[in-house]
């Protein structure tokens, strides 16, 4: 019995029995026999330098050369030709046909095969051996003989190369032949030579097409593994090197493959630690989160998910690391709104409280002053109250800025006359020792709420000026600019607002917290850590951005960036009355003793008739029983038992044409849930002065077309 060669996996070759090299499968199995002696030694170690060929992944075209060869050189005489099927499995094409005219290869190149299509398309087409002993006289040829002729070619003796990959299902991959100048019949010797060849060619063929198979999984497998987001690693268990990565890995760490393979783990990773992998070893996969050192030197958070695998008996770790960075940085985001949201329900929580005592307070301070000459006994402690009182109401302001709680009145708006208004009060502000440069350019239109776009500005410049205490230069800009926009990703014009200085400057980590509600790197007093935290808060409502640029040692830059409104024109300002007074009737409606006698001094002063009620149900009885006219009611919005808005909507039932004035100390969630819609009514924020608010009277009563409430409208 013949032997086969075969590659082991250590790369060695083995000899072993093929019982199935001549099985009933083979075409030309009947007329195998033995071969013993020296004739079998050359054979064997002719056919073992084809199988070494194939076991060393040596190219199939040169391994199909080589084995024509050996059958041309066994049979004296032949002429091999190898042909293959091509992908439709009808037609033939020359793989080896070495010793046969160039012109013969050409014609039959592409031809198909058939029953009556010569010795090679017959074969293939009858799946059985074809041996043509004469061309001349056999009808086979016919179509072709005198062709073959015509080059000499009398003989033809063909077998098909059938596939032994499957038991189930047999596959012609081409034919094997022989061809002679002078007519032949076939001898036993030559039908085995034949008969092995075919099965070496079909060994060759076979391992080709696997091999390629496997090679192109392989390359989708590593293309789907090198394209995926996370990092993926193998380490070998026993040695806790890493056998393979992917080419994100290689992205991600910044060494090439050849540099990670074979690396221990510690060349990225100090702290998964080969034990760490081991400990693996019989669970189920395990996530845990390290940090992974790029060559650079540089570091990022991953998240580790790690499993463990078995091939061939070896154990492995399968190590998935994902840039957890991005997420990090969003969990820190939401960490910061969750703390924005809980100040933000502080701030609501003692605003009512708070408005109501500095409305009083603020109040009553401004009617004494009013009534006390300049240099007269205790002017100067009620003005120390007033001034403290402001500055308290500043303060509770800046809470509900940056909390987003306040009533906004946003209007077309142009920045340059925000920032000359604001320009006019800085010798004020930041005092001789800094230099001023105004640049105020003109700009588009932004829709803002001009006090809290007043309150951007002086923050800003209060900022520059405590960066500056030994003086320096401030620089105010206004203009136009064109920015990609984070939300459509195309152009869009853009209102600049800049407020620079040439200060200390500030280190990555302040300025990274610079906008963190009650951060501030001011001693203890002398800053409250809500200016810059109430800047980020207006500009996001605004629904623009602010852009940070600092150096230690040189200054800072604050570039405020504001929707740019096209095709609106802006407002003429209407101009204030001089003295807001009046004769008209309102009732005032309010459950705090001391902020109603307040308002009710400042109105009756003021001129108005003042009708009070302490709460929704006693002005209700009230309005019932005056007979006069009722031209204003001016009501808090939130009172126990009937609220604002209610009382507004029961009188307007017998008075349609009664003027509303909303009124609180509470921020807007809480407003609109009352009621009130912000822009559609007319609404005064707690706390306000006598002048404050004899003057937002004065002008709903002289216009009070826009405070009436929209039809259908009610809490």
């Amino acid at each position: 019995m013949l032997h086969e060669v075969v590659a082991r996996d250590d790369g060695a070759m083995n000899t072993e029995p093929a019982p199935f090299l001549f099985e009933e499968r083979s075409p030309i199995a009947p007329w195998a026999g033995r071969i013993e002696g020296a004739e079998l030694g050359r054979r064997r170690g002719g056919h073992g330098g084809i199988l070494e060929r194939i076991a060393t992944g040596a190219p199939l075209a040169g391994t199909l050369d080589e084995l024509v060869r050996l059958v041309e050189a066994e049979i004296p005489g032949a002429l091999g030709s190898l042909l293959l099927l091509d992908a439709d499995g009808l037609h033939v094409h020359c793989a080896s046909c070495l010793s046969l005219p160039a012109e013969y290869n050409a014609a039959i190149d592409g031809l198909p095969i058939g029953p009556s299509v010569g010795s090679c398309g017959t074969a293939a087409y009858r799946r059985e051996p074809v041996f043509v002993e004469d061309i001349a006289t056999d009808a086979l040829w016919a179509d072709y003989r005198d062709f073959a002729l015509g080059h000499g070619l009398r003989a033809c003796w063909s077998t098909p190369i059938i596939s032994r990959r499957s038991a189930q299902e047999t596959k012609v991959l081409g034919t094997f032949a022989v061809y002679f100048r002078a007519p032949r019949a076939p001898d036993e010797r030559s039908r085995e030579i034949l008969a092995q060849a075919e099965y070496l060619a079909c060994i060759a063929i076979d391992t080709d097409r696997s091999v390629g198979q496997l090679r192109a999984t392989e390359a989708r497998f590593r293309a789907f593994v090198d394209h995926a987001t996370d990092a993926f690693f193998v380490h070998d268990f026993e040695t806790g090197t890493i056998v393979d990565v992917n080419l994100q890995a290689c992205s991600t760490l910044g060494y090439s493959r050849e540099e990670l393979i074979g690396a221990d783990v510690r060349l990225f990773d100090p702290e998964t630690t080969r034990e760490r992998l081991v400990a693996v070893l019989g669970q189920q996969p395990i996530t845990f989160e390290t940090r992974h050192r790029r060559k650079d030197g540089s570091t990022l958070p991953v998240e580790l998910r790690v499993s463990a695998f078995e091939v061939d008996g070896k154990r492995y770790a399968l190590a998935l690391a994902r840039d957890v960075t991005q997420r990090r940085a969003l969990e820190e985001q939401l960490r910061q709104a969750l703390k924005m949201e809980a100040m933000g329900r502080l701030a609501g929580g003692v605003a009512h409280d708070f408005n109501n005592l500095l409305t009083v307070i603020n109040g009553f301070s401004e009617m004494l002053l009013a009534e006390t000459l300049d240099g007269a006994p205790g002017r100067s402690d009620l003005e120390a109250i007033r001034d403290a009182g402001e500055r308290a109401a500043a303060l509770t302001a800046q809470l509900l800025a940056f909390s987003r709680r306040t009533i906004v009145e946003p209007r077309p708006l142009k920045s340059r006359t925000i920032a000359g208004k604001v320009a006019k009060m800085l010798d004020r502000i930041i005092g001789e020792h800094i230099r001023i440069d105004l640049r105020l350019d003109d700009s588009s239109l932004v829709l803002a709420d001009a006090t809290h776009l007043e309150q951007v500005l002086v923050n800003l410049v209060l900022n520059a000026k405590d960066a500056m205490p030994l003086g320096g230069q401030l620089t105010l800009e206004t203009g136009d600019v064109v920015r990609i926009s984070t939300q459509t990703g195309k152009p869009r014009r853009y209102v600049r607002i800049a407020v620079s200085d040439t200060g200390e400057g500030m280190t990555d980590a302040v300025r990274s917290r610079i906008f963190e509600p009650f951060y501030t790197t001011k001693t203890l007093g002398k800053g409250t850590g809500l200016g810059l935290a109430t800047v980020y808060a207006i500009v996001q409502q605004a629904g623009g951005d602010i852009e940070v640029e600092s150096h230690l040692g040189r200054g800072s830059s604050f570039v405020v960036l504001l929707p740019a409104l096209d095709g609106v024109e802006m407002e003429s300002p209407r101009e204030p009355e001089v003295a807001p007074r009046g004769t008209e009737t309102v009732l005032l409606v309010e459950d705090e003793d001391a902020v109603r006698r307040l308002a009710q001094r400042a109105l009756v002063s003021y001129g108005y008739v003042v009708l009070e009620a302490r709460g929704g149900d006693e002005a209700l009885r009230i309005e019932a029983a005056h007979e006069g006219p009722l031209d204003l009611l001016v009501t808090d919005v939130v009172m126990p038992t009937m609220g604002g808005r209610d009382v507004a909507d029961a009188i307007r039932t017998r008075r349609p044409a009664v003027r509303v004035l909303y009124v609180s100390g509470y921020t807007d969630d809480e407003v609109v849930r009352h009621g009130v819609y912000q822009a559609e009514d007319a609404f005064l924020q707690k706390p306000y002065t006598p002048l404050g608010l004899a003057t937002k009277v004065r002008a709903v009563l002289d216009d009070g077309a826009a405070e009436k409430p929209p039809e259908g409208k009610s809490c």
